[in-house]
């Protein structure tokens, strides 16, 4: 198995490659040291619940001495937000921001409150793409998009959303726990992901940042419900430029980008978000990533010179209709990936019904093997944003 890649950095809690000594936002030294990843860890409870806000790292902002610290986000408790938000507790945050159960006293209704708490200045990119989020997600009004209740700003001019309280665990979490999950499950995650993007799609919304930490998995009435997160990235496909996006860096986590956002180019389309879907397929049927490497350089050049070995190599007794459809939408072309989020649900449709006639479904005890480059273990602890500056085939800055 591989080792850790990048650390969780104890100062600005954003993740930074291992060999980093220094914070490269506050530059406070970093306590180097090396873990082994570990496969088994018990359930996550509600106080790990997966919340992660697609944003550029903490700059320090107009106003520094504005920005609360994350020691003090317990000081929220207890807190009644616009006279009806019931703060009881906090039970996760990130680099940015946080999200905390309240109760809306007015209806007796538990809600997840989630609050921007660095870089909330009026205008700034942060505060844009929060607001952005909650905008999106709540017109979408989709059974698997998480909802959107409310929207507003703390009297200290922090931004909130409150949104349902989901329960639960995040796909990237239970791969963690469990390795490769059984297709069946998994093509079920699948088609309600792909109904989300199809509804989104066809508003003119393209996610961006399609990864496993952004798909919740929740129970009701004993089914799995998937919910997608976070459109704090996304972009409308009426927009004529992106303002929210600085030049040369790219947004959204590097594992999960097509290779026309790798090598920067300016006009992506919703096919961007059926290659994110195919790299997610692939980790949840195999537990590893199709490509991998110890920096964010080596991995998109990888991304832009590789095709991804066979999912069967790591899990013989896939069905070919899986396979081919993981493999198609990680096509290097756009042309040659599913054409719509639609299309490819129609194929997960296909694969089960195809497994459904067959002996065996699943591999109970699916095959783990060691690929010739150790890189492509995933790693997918991995869960928040890295921004990078993208190079493209010939070692240039786009």
């Amino acid at each position: 198995m591989s080792q850790q890649r990048f650390i969780r950095c104890p100062h600005c809690g954003l993740p930074h490659e291992a060999e980093v000594e220094t914070c490269p936002v506050g530059g406070e030294p970093i306590a180097l040291e090396t873990r082994a990843r570990r496969r088994s860890k018990s359930p996550p409870s509600e106080r790990s619940y997966a919340w992660a806000h697609s944003v550029h790292p903490f700059s320090g902002g107009d106003d520094p001495d504005a920005d609360l610290e994350p020691a003090d986000l317990d000081t929220f408790v207890g807190r009644v937000v616009e006279g009806k938000y019931r703060i009881e507790k906090l039970i996760g945050r990130g680099g940015m921001g946080a999200v905390f159960r309240a109760v809306n006293t007015r209806i007796d209704k538990a809600v997840a409150l989630k609050v921007l708490y660095r870089g909330y200045a009026r205008g700034s990119d942060a505060e844009r793409r929060f607001l952005r989020e909650a905008r999106i997600a709540g017109s979408l009004g989709h059974p698997h998009i998480v909802e959107v209740f409310d929207l507003g700003h703390l009297d200290d001019g922090k931004p909130f959303q409150v949104m349902e309280l989901l329960e639960g665990q995040s796909l990237a979490e239970r791969i963690q726990t469990d390795g490769a999950l059984p297709e069946h499950e998994v093509l079920e995650i699948a088609d309600q992901v792909l109904s989300a993007l199809e509804a989104a799609h066809e508003r003119g919304v393209i996610h961006r940042d399609l990864k496993p930490e952004n798909v919740f998995l929740t129970r009701w009435r004993g089914a799995t419900v998937a919910k997608l997160l976070d459109f704090g990235v996304s972009k409308s496909l009426a927009e004529h430029t992106l303002s929210i996006t600085r030049t040369g860096v790219v947004v959204g986590t590097p594992y999960y980008m097509s290779p026309e956002q790798a090598r920067g180019q300016g006009e992506v389309d919703h096919r961007i978000d059926v290659w994110a879907m195919g790299v997610l397929l692939y980790e949840a049927v195999t537990g590893v990533l199709p490509f991998n490497a110890q920096s964010v350089e080596k991995l998109l050049t990888k991304i832009l010179t590789r095709r991804p070995v066979a999912p069967t190599r790591f899990r013989a007794r896939l069905t070919p209709e899986v396979e081919a459809l993981i493999l198609d939408a990680l096509a290097f072309e756009p042309d040659d990936r599913p054409p719509s989020a639609a299309a490819m649900r129609a194929r997960v449709a296909a694969a089960r019904r195809a497994g459904l006639g067959r002996t065996v479904r699943d591999d109970p005890a699916p095959r783990w093997e060691e690929p010739e480059d150790a890189t492509e273990v995933s790693d997918s602890f991995v869960s928040d944003e890295l921004h990078a500056v993208v190079r493209g085939p010939d070692g240039g800055s786009s």
